[in-house]
C-alpha cells in the first residue's frame, strides 16, 4: 500500500509539472484588481491559478466566489485540501487558512503565528517556488503591507516569473511597491496587461517560461558601473555611488531593453555617442512615485501622535516638518491637511513650515503647482478630497491655504544640511535604495535635526537598523513610526 501511495504521489507531481501554476496575492482593493485580471484571462491548457486574497476568518467566501465567477472567463472554485490542480481553473483559498501547493496538490493549513494576514501570500508563493521551480508564477495585486515580498524572491530564486501590478493602477499600492522596491518584480503591469502577457507566453509554439535576464550585465557592472556612476555625477551633480547596485542595474537593464541594446559595452558606446543619456539615466535612478495618504492606516497612526505633538504648542509657535525625497509633493500636502484637520480654525494661527526636498526637477515642478491626476487620490476620503481640492478639468489642485504651508526645494538629502528644530521627519521609501552606511548617515542627520521627542516616519518596507535603534524609540513599529531619544 505504501508503494502504491508513493507511485500515485509521483504521478500526480509529474502531471503537475506539465503546466505552470500562478499564485495570485492580493489584500485591500484586491478584488477590484483580481476581477480585471480574471476577466481578461482565457483558456490555454497551460496554467492553473491559486488565489491568496486576504480575508477575515469566515470572510464571506461564497459571496467572493460568486463575484469572481460573474466576471471571470475561467471557472473559479474554492480550494479543498488534497485537491489536484488542473489548468484553466482558479482556486480560491478559503478564509481562515493558508494555502500551499505540494506535489501538485493543494494543502490547507492553519495560519502560522508569523503570518499576520491570511491567506498568506508568502506561504503560497514559497510553496510554489519549491514545488514548481521555473514553472511557478507569482502575481501581486493591490494591497497594503509586506506580504508577497519573500514569496516573490523565492520564486525568482528558483527560476520562476513575478508579475506585479503597476502601483499607479492599484487601489492600494503598498504590496506592489514593496515587491518592486525589493527588486523582486520581473514585470510591472496593469491587470489586463498581465493577462495579455500570459496569453503571449503560452500561445501556440511557446514551450518555455521566458526570463528577463540582463545579458552579461552583472559581470560587466563590476568593471564599468563605478565609472558610469562617476560620469553621471559629472553630468548631473548627483552622486549615486552609495545607492544599491542591484537597484541601479535593474534601471539600466530596463533602459537597455528600451533601446534594444544587448550588453553593457554597447550601452557605454551609446552614452559616448549621446552624452545626454547620462541625464536620462539620472531620472531613471530617481523614483518619483507618491500619492495622497499613501498607506492610510499608517497615516491614521501618525495623525494621532502628531496631534499630541501639536497639543503641546501654543498658537504663534512654529510647526516644522521635513519630507526628504518628496517626489511630486503629495506627502507634504498630506501633512498640511492632517494639521488642518487637527487644528481646525487655529491652523492659520500657527507658523507651519512643511519642507519637501527632492532631486528630480520635473517632480518638483508638479509639487509647486499642486495639480494632480485622479490616480493620486486612491486612498483619500471623499470628504477630504472635497474640502481641500478644487477641480481643474480632469485634475485636482490643492487649495491655496494648504499650498501656502508647503515649500519645495531641489537638494540632495545626503550632501546638504537638514532643516533644524523639526517636529517630524518623514523619509519613506528612500532609504531602501541606499546602502547601510548611507542609511546610518541619514539616521544621524535626522536625529540631529529633530527636536527632543520629535518623530521619524519611514517606509513599511524599511528598517531602522542597529544604529537607528540607538537613536530612536519605536512608537508604532509595524507602521514604522519612531521617536527621537
Amino acid at each position: 500500500m505504501r508503494n502504491i501511495s508513493y507511485i500515485k504521489s509521483m504521478i500526480t507531481k509529474s502531471l503537475a509539472k506539465t503546466f505552470h501554476v500562478a499564485g495570485i496575492g492580493a489584500s485591500a482593493g484586491g478584488l477590484e484588481s483580481l476581477t480585471k485580471l480574471l476577466s481578461s484571462l482565457s483558456e490555454n491548457g497551460r496554467v492553473a491559478y491559486v488565489v491568496a486574497q486576504h480575508m477575515a476568518k469566515d470572510g464571506h467566501d461564497e459571496l467572493v466566489l460568486r463575484l469572481l465567477n460573474h466576471k471571470s472567463r475561467l471557472k473559479v472554485i474554492q480550494a479543498r485540501a488534497g485537491e489536484q490542480l488542473e489548468p484553466d481553473r482558479v482556486y480560491l483559498i478559503p478564509s481562515g487558512f493558508n494555502g500551499m501547493v505540494q506535489n501538485g496538490l493543494i494543502q490547507l493549513l492553519h495560519p502560522a503565528p508569523e503570518h499576520i494576514s491570511t491567506p498568506s501570500v508568502n506561504a503560497l508563493f514559497v510553496s510554489l517556488a519549491k514545488d514548481m521551480g521555473n514553472k511557478a508564477i507569482g502575481i501581486v495585486l493591490s494591497g497594503v503591507g509586506l506580504d508577497g515580498v519573500a514569496g516573490c524572491k523565492a520564486i525568482k530564486a528558483n527560476g520562476g516569473l513575478t508579475l506585479v501590478q503597476n502601483p499607479q493602477s492599484a487601489p492600494y499600492s503598498g504590496m506592489p511597491l514593496t515587491v518592486i522596491q525589493a527588486n523582486a518584480a520581473d514585470e510591472v503591469l496593469e491587470p489586463e496587461a498581465m493577462a495579455q502577457h500570459l496569453t503571449a507566453m503560452f500561445s501556440i509554439g511557446s514551450t518555455a517560461l521566458p526570463r528577463a535576464t540582463p545579458s552579461g550585465l552583472r559581470a560587466a557592472s563590476n568593471r564599468h558601473l563605478p565609472a558610469l556612476l562617476q560620469n553621471v555625477f559629472k553630468a548631473t551633480g548627483i552622486d549615486f555611488s552609495s545607492y544599491k547596485e542591484e537597484t541601479l542595474l535593474r534601471r539600466i537593464d530596463r533602459r537597455m531593453t528600451t533601446l534594444k541594446i544587448t550588453n553593457f559595452e554597447q550601452y557605454l558606446a551609446y552614452i559616448e555617442k549621446y552624452p545626454d543619456e547620462l541625464k536620462t539615466l539620472q531620472h531613471l535612478f530617481l523614483v518619483s512615485l507618491s500619492s495622497f495618504f499613501r498607506d492610510n492606516r499608517a497615516f491614521a497612526v501618525v495623525k494621532k501622535h502628531l496631534a499630541e505633538t501639536v497639543g503641546q504648542k501654543a498658537p504663534e509657535e512654529t510647526i516644522r516638518i521635513w519630507v526628504p525625497g518628496c517626489a511630486t509633493g503629495e506627502e507634504c500636502y498630506t501633512f498640511a491637511i492632517l494639521l488642518n484637520e487637527i487644528l481646525g480654525d487655529s491652523f492659520k494661527r500657527f507658523k507651519i513650515r512643511i519642507i519637501g526636498s527632492d532631486l528630480n526637477p520635473e517632480a518638483l515642478a508638479i509639487a509647486h503647482t499642486g495639480i494632480y491626476r485622479q490616480t493620486a487620490f486612491k486612498e483619500i476620503e471623499p470628504k477630504i478630497l472635497a474640502r481641500y481640492f478644487e477641480t481643474r478639468g480632469q485634475h485636482y489642485q490643492v487649495t491655496e491655504p494648504i499650498r501656502a504651508a508647503c515649500e519645495f526645494i531641489r537638494q540632495d538629502v545626503v550632501s546638504v544640511n537638514a532643516p533644524e528644530n523639526l517636529d517630524i521627519v518623514s523619509c519613506r521609501n528612500l532609504l531602501i535604495y541606499m546602502k547601510s552606511n548611507l542609511q546610518d548617515q541619514l539616521f544621524k542627520k535626522f536625529h540631529r535635526a529633530l527636536l527632543p521627542q520629535g518623530l521619524l516616519f519611514i517606509g513599511q518596507s524599511e528598517n531602522i537598523g542597529i544604529l537607528g535603534n540607538t537613536l530612536f524609540l519605536p512608537v508604532d513599529h509595524y507602521h514604522r513610526l519612531y521617536r527621537r531619544k
